[in-house]
């Protein structure tokens, strides 16, 4: 392509903007609300999907792509630990980084998530401070994973 004095070059504040989206999961509507608060308060363009039912979500997964997911260990349909080892387990799901929300304090616990594929856990009640920074590591990680695959994409 050659460039003319008639070549529209468009301007990188009309460029398409990359956003990033975040699946919120867990079995109490007001956990999700105050997750949903904390992420909306970043400022940082999110789609912030969320859902009560862990199994629900694994469905939803199978079609869509997510930057981040945040799920509660506790929830009656099945254990973060199940859903984590499910999410991870599944050929037609996309790798994404997860984050454990647990009650526990129990580093055993913690450790054997991160074993089977966590991200990163948090414990309950969890710090806005603490959220924000996972969050910003894991999703700024996210980014560049975006832009390398999109790199081998057109290679």
């Amino acid at each position: 392509m050659t460039i003319n004095s008639t070549t529209k070059v468009t301007s990188i504040r009309n460029a398409p903007k990359f956003r990033q989206t975040v699946l919120l999961i867990d079995d109490q509507p007001t956990v999700l609300e105050i997750h949903t608060a904390i992420l909306k308060s970043l400022k940082m363009n999110l789609k912030i999907v969320a859902m009560t039912d862990p199994i629900e979500a694994l469905i939803w997964l199978q079609n869509k792509q997510v930057d981040l997911i945040i799920t509660d260990f506790r929830m009656h349909q099945m254990d973060g630990m199940q859903f984590v080892q499910a999410l991870k387990g599944a050929d037609n799901l996309l790798m994404h980084a997860v984050v454990v929300v647990t009650v526990l304090k129990d580093k055993t616990t913690q450790q054997e998530l991160i074993a089977a594929g966590a991200s990163a856990c948090l414990t309950k009640p969890v710090q806005t401070l603490e959220l924000a920074k996972v969050v910003i590591n894991l999703l700024g990680q996210s980014k560049l994973d975006y832009g390398l695959d999109s790199i081998k994409r057109a290679s």
